[in-house]
């Protein structure tokens, strides 16, 4: 047993070390390996896995995979193989969390996984290079962004969403004509509208937002300009904001370096945040304090735009009360693409194309869940207890 005094200095050092974890918030606290050029990342709504799916940009034989992560050690659970992914390029979990569905950005699929098993199911096919899916709050239907693909259209060249019947698993209806190259979509809470983002051809100011009815699937064609290479999207839980990435062009001609935030109410952009070099991912935070946005700061080059170039990656935080940038930048690896935030909100999860990495990031979120972290603080109370043995205090 443990004496009085000793067992209060173990139980002190180790509140000191939780309490210490807590006064640095916004730093990396692992990185997890994964497949090759990561870019979609989607984690459950019990926030114990996550799901990436690798690009394979190399065109590694057998690269074109999904990463099943364990949240709770932060740790490689499982590669998902099969013959139907072609670049896989976004994950989309369900809310029911048991079914998973990834685009495949080289092909006209959308693959299905159990995440029960975590066995490929079947596939939805139609589309012409999916580079997003967004489904309905009730689960029945979902939308798909056909970005364009070979052989169809061409790359950056399609100009459609599709609507799918989840149940049935089949495009229903026409394809829905929104701006050139969808990139991106979200859906506001209350499930009425889909905000369809075009980056159409990178240049400043000639990217657009199509909205889309989900009661009838009318669409405003266009209806909000003035986006400069807009490659990702996110609503505020309280569906007033939306806040846009402005990627700029591919081979930094002209390279984006802004955020846009549009007034949901009147479909408007009313501000315009500096960020870093080519703002790629956002999310944010359940409770909608702060914007999270990935700096994938990497050049493309060669043929096919297969070699990357990659600066310093980084990741900025918005105050979405104050709408400015706030301290830190934080440094993760290299080709930041896409962010998710778990949905109790005590990590965020970044890909790091270039990397083949995920960075988890601790936010400002007090001391978070120690349960979550239990493997990590177990480890350092091992270490204190050693220690605190061989100095014979115990």
């Amino acid at each position: 047993m443990i004496k009085k005094s000793r067992a209060f200095a173990v139980g002190f050092l180790f509140l000191c070390r939780i309490i210490s974890c807590a006064q640095e918030p916004n730093t990396v606290v692992a990185t997890i390996p994964v497949g090759d050029t990561p870019s979609g990342i989607a984690v459950t709504p019990n926030s114990l896995f996550a799901y990436v799916a690798n690009n394979n940009n190399a065109q590694i034989p057998g690269g074109d995979t999904v990463s099943v992560l364990n949240l709770t050690n932060n740790t490689l659970e499982q590669t998902i193989s099969d013959s139907s992914f072609n670049e896989p390029y976004t994950v989309t979990i369900n809310a029911a969390g048991t079914k998973a569905y990834v685009t495949n950005s080289n092909s006209t699929t959308v693959t299905i996984i159990d995440l029960a098993t975590n066995t490929v199911t079947g596939t939805i096919g139609g589309f012409d290079g999916p580079s997003g899916l967004i489904a309905t709050l009730n689960g029945n239907y979902a939308y798909v962004n056909n970005y364009g693909s070979f052989p169809g259209v061409g790359s950056g060249n399609g100009t459609t969403v599709s609507v799918v019947d989840l149940n049935t698993n089949a495009i229903v209806g026409s394809p829905i004509t929104v701006g050139l190259a969808p990139a991106a979509m979200a859906i506001t809470p209350d499930g009425a509208y889909v905000y369809v983002v075009s980056y159409v051809d990178g240049n400043p100011g000639t990217g657009t937002i199509s909205i889309i009815n989900t009661s009838n699937n009318s669409v405003q064609l266009n209806a909000i300009t003035g986006f400069s290479g807009p490659f990702a999207i996110a609503i505020t839980p309280n569906g007033k904001y939306a806040y846009v990435t402005n990627f700029g062009n591919n081979n930094f001609s002209p390279v984006g370096t802004t955020v846009s935030i549009v007034d949901i109410s009147r479909n408007t952009i009313v501000a315009t945040l500096n960020l870093g070099i080519q703002p790629a991912g956002v999310a944010i935070t359940p409770d909608g304090s702060y914007a999270y946005v990935s700096n994938y700061n990497t050049l493309y080059d060669g043929s096919g735009f297969t070699d990357l170039t990659a600066g310093q990656g980084t990741v900025n935080i918005i105050d979405i009360q104050t709408n400015k940038v706030v301290s830190p930048i934080i440094g993760v690896g290299l080709s930041p693409a896409d962010i998710a935030i778990s949905p109790n909100g005590n990590f965020v999860y970044v890909t790091n194309y270039t990397s083949n990495t995920v960075s988890v990031i601790a936010p400002a979120s007090g001391l978070y869940n120690i349960n979550r972290l239990s493997p990590y603080y177990n480890q350092q109370l091992d270490e204190t207890l050693k220690k605190l043995t061989e100095a014979g205090l115990l």
